[in-house]
């Protein structure tokens, strides 16, 4: 029996969850003495961050150290700020589930090897081990070092939501938290910091697009937005009018006649194809800031202001291969926290699966923007051709690097500093 009264351990949903920890653990490689940790701790801690805990009060024997551990940890600073981004969610609760059992099994090594300061033998009851206070601290410092900061992750969350929205911060936030899980992410959590500085500063740029007026073209249909609109009214407007002088005046005042449009939205849409591979990490120097930036932010932060001020985005990260479609930005922060460089650059694959996007999608209207450091020596000109009669428009934007391929056939935008005054240059003329 475990230790929350708030959990049906024998529930099929509870022995799922904890089927699913224990492969999660074993997908990871992470050694755990599943010997000595029984299912029901292993629910245990999913389920004190996926709902609020109720403990038992006196725990057996044999649950006495885990229960005090649970304890422990409940009392703690860390586990007030986890449970804010764990309550109700899977996958939090998860990830947050294998950094408690991660230190729980190195409690238990520790007992094991004997190096526990204070530890007399495994048949205390919970009062002993409540007295002992060397064993708390040892808890105490296994929790914060397993569990790891969660302050900085909550600094990034609010940032990342001021400059992208909440829902663009909410998954930041559980991206982040996998950190000690997988270690990698933390170096892609700096990345991330550094493109929500870079686009809070080219605010403006991100604007959307103008939409400009054909004054006499119906382009559709669309509710009143002022009285003068009244000379455009729709026949089912009109009838209104004659039928209900009443209810004419009162969607008349809450602007809910339809009319027809002579609006035309103007805003470019676009195709991004962004290079993720390993060269793409490198750094540039920027000379203004006097620090160095990584490519891939600089790429990043250049296809989020794209996608924002453009009326309809497609974006495809690309290294050695062509990774799924994205149609918004919250999809561009998962992917930039989820991804691994790899190597090798395939340009030519990449604009061939743009190609073959226009052609089954129908995206003749749309403008290919190709952004990467040109690290490729075995681009095809002929598939840069067939991007050029398929798209409306192709640009290249290369990075700290040259292509001869690519300057040679398509107009390119060249960058050879890493900052805020060319990304600039780079919206105004893409």
């Amino acid at each position: 029996m475990g230790s929350l009264l708030n959990v049906d351990y024998n529930d099929e949903l509870t022995r799922l969850r904890v089927h699913e920890i224990v492969k999660y653990f074993q997908r990871l490689g992470i050694p755990l003495k599943l010997a000595k940790i029984p299912n029901d701790v292993i629910a245990d801690a999913f389920y004190i961050h996926y709902r609020t805990p109720v403990l038992r009060e006196e725990p057996q024997e044999e649950e006495a150290l885990w229960h005090l551990f649970l304890k422990t940890y409940v009392a703690t600073e860390v586990y007030q700020e986890v449970s804010k981004i764990s309550r109700y969610n899977y996958s939090v609760s998860k990830s947050a589930s294998v950094k408690l059992l991660r230190a729980y099994n190195s409690l238990l090594s520790r007992i094991e090897r004997g190096s526990l300061e204070g530890w007399k033998d495994e048949k205390q009851d919970f009062r002993e081990l409540s007295q002992n206070q060397q064993l708390r601290q040892e808890m105490t410092s296994l929790l914060r070092f397993y569990m790891g900061s969660i302050k900085n992750i909550e600094k990034l969350r609010k940032a990342v939501t001021k400059a992208l929205g909440d829902e663009v911060g909410k998954e930041a936030a559980e991206l982040l938290f996998d950190i000690d899980v997988d270690p990698y992410r933390a170096r892609l959590a700096k990345i991330l910091e550094s493109l929500v500085e870079t686009l809070s500063a080219v605010q403006p740029e991100m604007e959307q697009g103008p939409i400009s007026e054909r004054r006499g073209v119906i382009s559709g249909v669309t509710r009143l937005r002022a009285f003068s609109d009244l000379q455009r009214a729709t026949n089912l407007s009109k009838a209104i009018y004659i039928q209900s002088r009443e209810l004419f005046g009162y969607k008349l005042a809450t602007k809910s006649l339809s009319i027809y449009d002579a609006t035309l939205d103007t805003r470019e849409k676009l195709y991004l194809l962004v290079d993720k591979s390993g060269s793409m990490f490198y750094t540039l120097y920027d000379g203004i800031a006097l620090d160095m930036t990584q490519k891939i932010t600089w790429a990043t932060a250049l296809a989020v202001a794209l996608m924002k001020r453009s009326r309809k985005a497609i974006l495809r990260f690309f290294d050695q291969m062509v990774y799924p479609p994205i149609t918004n930005i919250k999809d561009i922060v998962k992917s930039l926290l989820r991804v691994l460089p790899l190597g090798g650059t395939d340009i030519s694959a990449a604009v061939h699966t743009a190609v073959r996007d226009a052609k089954q999608m129908g995206l003749h209207n749309y403008k290919l923007v190709i952004v990467t450091d040109g690290e490729d020596d075995m681009v095809h000109p002929e598939v840069l051709k067939a991007a050029k009669t398929i798209f409306r428009e192709v640009k290249a934007i290369l990075i700290g690097g040259s292509n001869e391929t690519i300057e040679s056939y398509l107009p390119t935008i060249k960058v050879n500093t890493a900052n805020l005054e060319s990304l600039k240059i780079a919206l105004k003329n893409i």
